[in-house]
């Protein structure tokens, strides 16, 4: 029997919410149907003070019951809540999401109304939307389905939260949440929607999610738990008891939620899951999708690559599902298509098909040595694993031209940064450019099998336009474009007789008329450097900045010493005019205003592009589309980059330092060690140059002022980074993970900590905070109020400065710890969240600070505040052993480093190609 005081019950599961219970318990209380509402609230054993909100909350209302049922995680607090229920309809709301005022009243009417077992509002996430596929299943007025068939992908919108339930139709099939797991609510949820009868789709928004980003969130680490690869298996296993029960439509449904939902843990389950715990699942997997029919595999699935684990257990293939890469080695083709070359019955043969194949081309450089042009890029086959080298023969073929040329698989650092399969997805090739008559050549790369050999485009990539200008190679113009629909292309002239180079700058000239007939992006621009051409002939335009804001790091220093020094050459400055650090170049002359016309003009002209960041999100002038710009302007200018770096480096950064990412002509190095890793493990061969920065030739102690320096560096999922767009949900979002980050709570403990207090009084230092160009507004509230801490205001106070001036220098993985090696300086390694900044913020590159650093490496507060005190006690000595190491690691220690740098650009600046 049902209760007729109350029309709707409410089970709310708690645990350790305090920060948004109130939120969500206040949203209950404003149901325009409260008083008819049966709110059961049940803490789950929380360890905060969720459960005295709900108490207290509990205390104020006769219709709301509060309880503790610390057993079976969320499900067992749900199920325990349902025992309570009286009313004929229930939801659930999870504790830190909240209720529009009609959620409630509108579910009911119309459950009531159209007499079904289930109902379904829009759910809406928040600070961040998210876009559902089943959104769409949401029309202006109700709408009543006469089953899950009717809106199949409804079946992926598992939570219980949006739904009420007609508890009959529960408890008359025996729906219970499972206790004790992850994804409890698909439990309840997806048999619900495929045993209901009825179901009704309400147009308004009953629930409002909020997406959390914190760390403690259960899907944020989904494939990491290996808990979750059973939980999930779990669920699948029982949702086949359910099979008989269900028409031919429905187990359809079924059949395509078993594969897509579990698609992500087949794949990933090798890497996640010890050889024998692997062995079980597989063979419990194949009890359950053996019985899915290979159609709905090959409907459900994202592509190949999420195709073959299914494949693996329809031939019983353990091999092929544990061990991919080793099982697959090539690509056979068919009809124009590639397929995974491995013996499958035919009825199987649809999922071995390659669902994509992407070529791309990175770099067309000249060879100086063969006087050919070499053609590097990457290619991915979607399914085949790219972990070793592939059997398959590569070419590219030249089309139009007659020329195919061998093309060799090569093994990339930044691939195997991005997904371990794809390290062997590169590939080079060299065209002999006197084989190339006038024309314009679209590049193809050739897969080469035993059956037809299928040949896809060579796309553009961001980084081949970087470097794209023309070349003259042999007797051959070339220039590399971007034609149709951004496909790569050689354009090619020869170059013989007297009035070859007067030809091909008509040629060049008829492009921008071309260009401007069209009236493409940058038509104006080149029109416009055209015009001025005479003004700038013979003249030789290095373009420096940083950060559009900054002049702080090596283009400072350089520049500094260009205007002191190399008067003659024509260097500019670009910075925003109203930056703070604008008045320390004012004396030096040639600084011109970011995005002013005159820099405009510069960049029109301009033979060197010389930046310590990234080039194209910095010294563009605003409105500047940078992808327009790249394929409509930058070759026809043909400036090289030069990178100077801002900081050592010392992990791997190839995901965005690769030769073939950067499209950079000159990179800068400290040591041997360093120029060899960005030479061999980012392939930029001799671009990687042993110079020295040019800011050491700045970095003179100015010690003696008792100033310690702590200068952590930042965690790119912990902000958003200055280069990249923002709005104001996404910064809610982070600011919610920073202030939940260990990150936070460290420096919050070591800026507070009694004993490092106490011996900065007692040996009479200040501790000097300066957070990183990209944290800098995420720390408030992370400095005391003390007398012997304070934060610095880099707009009062430059890096190098406190550098100079600090006596000990504390830092986390900032680069800037080489700097101090340099300057002689004592410092500590504050390295107090190694597994998280590894998996989430970096890769470990050629550096090992516990044997190449230059201070003793700590792991939580209490160390570091240990070395501090100890370096204040011996008056901030370095040891020996560190003094030996930095001498060791640096190939120049002298004053040099801004006239190597410019005898390395200029030399750059002159070659031919």
């Amino acid at each position: 029997m049902f209760d007729p005081l109350y029309d709707v019950a409410v089970v709310v599961p708690i645990f350790n919410v305090e920060r948004y219970l109130q939120e969500c318990l206040d949203s209950l209380a404003r149901q325009t149907m409260f008083e008819r509402c049966q709110v059961v609230l049940v803490d789950n054993g929380s360890s905060d003070g969720s459960p005295a909100i709900a108490a207290e909350f509990a205390a104020r209302y006769q219709n709301v019951w509060a309880f503790v049922h610390p057993e079976g995680k969320a499900g067992g607090a749900r199920n325990a809540g349902m025992e309570l229920v009286s009313a004929r309809y229930i939801t659930f709301c999870d504790s830190d999401d909240v209720l529009p005022e009609d959620a409630l009243e509108t579910m009911w009417r119309t459950a009531v109304k159209e007499r079904v077992p289930l109902t379904i509002g829009r759910m809406e996430t928040f600070p961040e939307e998210t876009n559902w596929p089943w959104l769409r299943y949401f029309g202006k007025q109700v709408q009543v389905h006469p089953g899950i068939e009717n809106i199949p992908e409804m079946i992926h919108g598992g939570s219980a939260c949006h739904k009420l339930f007609d508890v009959e139709f529960i408890r008359a099939n025996n729906i219970r949440f499972r206790e004790g797991v992850h994804f409890e609510d698909a439990f309840f949820s997806v048999p619900a929607m495929l045993l209901a009868d009825r179901i009704a789709m309400v147009p308004s928004t009953v629930y409002r999610y909020r997406k959390r980003a914190a760390e403690d969130s259960t899907m944020d680490k989904l494939w990491e738990r290996t808990e979750n690869y059973w939980d999930h298996l779990l669920l699948e296993e029982y949702l086949m008891t359910l099979r008989p029960r269900l028409s031919g439509h429905r187990q359809e449904v079924l059949n395509r939620f078993l594969v897509r939902s579990y698609q992500g843990f087949a794949l990933r389950a090798p890497q996640a899951l010890p050889e024998e715990e692997l062995f079980r699942l597989f063979q419990r997997a194949r009890a359950v999708y053996t019985l899915v029919p290979p159609d709905a595999v090959l409907a459900s699935t994202h592509d190949t690559r999420h195709r073959v684990p299914f494949l693996a257990m329809y031939m019983n293939w353990y091999e092929l599902f544990a061990r991919p890469g080793q099982t697959i080695s090539g690509v056979y083709g068919r009809g124009g298509d590639l397929y995974l070359d491995v013996a499958v019955p035919s009825a199987l043969l649809p999922l071995t098909k390659i669902s994509s194949t992407s070529v791309h081309v990175e770099r067309i450089q000249a060879d100086a040595e063969s006087g050919g042009i070499i053609v590097a890029g990457r290619f991915v086959l979607n399914g085949l694993p790219m972990s070793e080298a592939m059997r398959n023969p590569l070419q590219l073929w030249v089309e139009k031209s007659g020329q195919m040329v061998p093309a060799r698989q090569v093994w990339r650092s930044d691939l195997l940064a991005t997904r371990d399969d794809l390290a062997w997805g590169g590939f080079e090739a060299v065209v002999p450019a006197h084989a190339l008559k006038d024309g314009e050549f679209p590049l193809k790369l050739v897969f080469c099998t035993s059956g037809r050999d299928v040949s896809r485009p060579c796309m553009i990539t961001t980084a081949m336009l970087r470097s794209a200008r023309p070349m003259k190679i042999a007797d051959r113009y070339v220039l590399p474009l971007a034609k149709g629909k951004d496909n790569a292309v050689l354009v090619v002239r020869e170059a013989q007789g007297r009035n070859g180079d007067k030809a091909w700058e008509e040629f060049l000239v008829g492009l921008d008329q071309e260009q401007k007939k069209r009236k493409a992006p940058f038509w104006r621009a080149r029109a416009i450097r055209r015009a001025t051409l005479r003004f700038f002939r013979r003249k030789e335009i290095w373009l420096i900045g940083e950060r559009k804001d900054t002049a702080q790091d090596n283009s400072l220093h350089l520049f500094t010493y260009l205007r002191k020094h190399e008067r003659r050459r024509k260097a500019y400055y670009i910075i925003e005019k109203g930056s703070a650090d604008r008045a320390k170049l004012k004396r030096l002359g040639n600084v011109v205003a970011h995005s002013s016309w005159k820099h405009k003009l510069l960049m029109l002209h301009a033979s060197l592009l010389i930046n310590a960041y990234d080039i194209d999100s910095y010294m563009l002038p605003d409105g500047w589309d940078r992808t327009k710009y790249l394929k409509h302007l930058n070759w026809r200018v043909g400036a090289r980059r030069v990178f100077l770096q801002h900081g050592v480096t010392d992990e791997d950064g190839s995901k965005a330092l690769h030769r073939n990412r950067t499209g950079v002509d000159l990179v800068f190095a400290t040591s041997d060690r360093e120029a060899q890793y960005f030479s061999e493990h980012m392939h930029y061969g001799d671009q990687a140059k042993a110079l020295g920065f040019p800011r050491f030739d700045a970095l003179q102690p100015d010690r003696g002022r008792r100033r310690v320096l702590l200068m952590p560096t930042w965690r790119k999922y912990l902000t958003i980074p200055s280069y990249l767009q923002q709005d104001g949900a996404d910064q809610d979002a982070v600011d919610e993970i920073f202030r939940e980050s260990t990150y936070r709570e460290f420096m919050v403990q070591l800026l507070r900590h009694p004993k490092l207090m106490e011996a900065l009084e007692y040996y009479d230092y200040v501790l000097d905070f300066l957070p990183h160009y990209e944290m800098r507004n995420m720390v408030d509230g992370v400095v005391p109020d003390h007398p012997r801490v304070q934060r610095l205001d880099q707009t009062k106070v430059s890096v190098q400065t406190a550098l100079r001036q600090c006596d000990l220098f504390i830092t986390d993985w900032s680069s800037v710890h080489f700097d101090m090696a340099y300057l002689g300086t004592p410092l500590v390694y504050a390295r107090f969240d190694p597994d998280e900044y590894w998996a989430k913020h970096a890769r470990k590159g050629y550096f090992e600070a516990a044997y190449d650093g230059f201070g003793p490496v700590c792991g939580n507060v209490e160390e570091v505040v240990t070395e501090v005190i100890r370096y204040l006690g011996n008056g901030c000595k370095r040891e020996p052993e560190y003094d030996y190491r930095a001498r060791a690691f640096f190939a120049f220690e002298d004053r040099g480093n801004c006239a190597r740098a410019t005898a390395a650009i200029a030399e750059l600046a002159a070659t031919d190609v």
